[in-house]
């Protein structure tokens, strides 16, 4: 019986495969990426109030508009509802940066995704899918609100493997995220890797180090 794609979360999207401290504390801090508030947005600090108040929300409102078929109509009155009282080109002016962000990042992230995806295709077929299911399940929900939607696994790699070979790789993969999950939820410091090499020989590196640190940010 097929498994599902996995659960999702929302993040920002590094390389699927380096995972640094840096990024953890981040994660830690609350922001997946590694980056502080003010590294993500640097020219709000000297932003007016007013200004900031409309920015919170425009990212998410020009994703809709792009993405989820909101009219610019629809937009400009949600973004109203949220910080209202404000100049209606204050309103526009905002939607159209967030716009032009939400596209320019759109963008980066489908060929970091593609490049992924090439990558993955070199592999065998376990560390094939491992690549592609981690990505749909730390990154799923980001793609999905960009409107690139989940990593086909087995459109990109039925030509190469059944979907027998797909379906078990997925099976292990989620245990190995799993398992990983635990680890960390029982002791934050360990050799975290060691145990994974151990348990999942089959594994490469890349992949155990990309799911330890999916597994810091589940444990956070």
């Amino acid at each position: 019986m097929p498994i599902p794609e996995a659960p999702t979360v929302r993040v920002e999207v590094p390389s699927a495969q380096g995972i640094g401290i840096d990024a953890i504390k981040g994660w830690m801090m609350g922001n997946e990426d590694g980056r502080s508030d003010h590294d993500n947005h640097p020219e709000d600090a000297s932003e007016s109030d007013s200004v900031a108040q409309i920015r919170v929300g425009a990212g998410w409102h020009a994703r809709c508009h792009l993405y989820r078929g909101w009219t610019r109509e629809q937009a400009i009155e949600r973004m109203q509802s949220v910080a209202p009282g404000f100049p209606l080109e204050a309103y526009e002016r905002e939607l159209s940066r967030a716009m032009e962000m939400a596209e320019k990042s759109r963008q980066d992230d489908l060929l970091r995704r593609q490049l992924e995806i090439e990558e993955a295709k070199k592999l065998d077929v376990l560390n094939a899918v491992f690549v592609l299911y981690l990505l749909n399940t730390r990154y799923g929900s980001h793609y999905v609100e960009d409107g690139l939607g989940y990593i086909d696994i087995q459109h990109e790699l039925g030509s190469t493997f059944s979907s027998q070979e797909i379906e078990t790789a997925k099976h292990k993969t989620q245990d190995v995220i799993e398992y990983a999950s635990n680890l960390v939820w029982r002791s934050w410091d360990g050799p975290h890797l060691e145990d994974l090499r151990a348990k999942f020989p089959e594994c490469n590196d890349n992949n155990l180090s990309a799911t330890i640190g999916h597994a810091y940010w589940l444990n956070r």
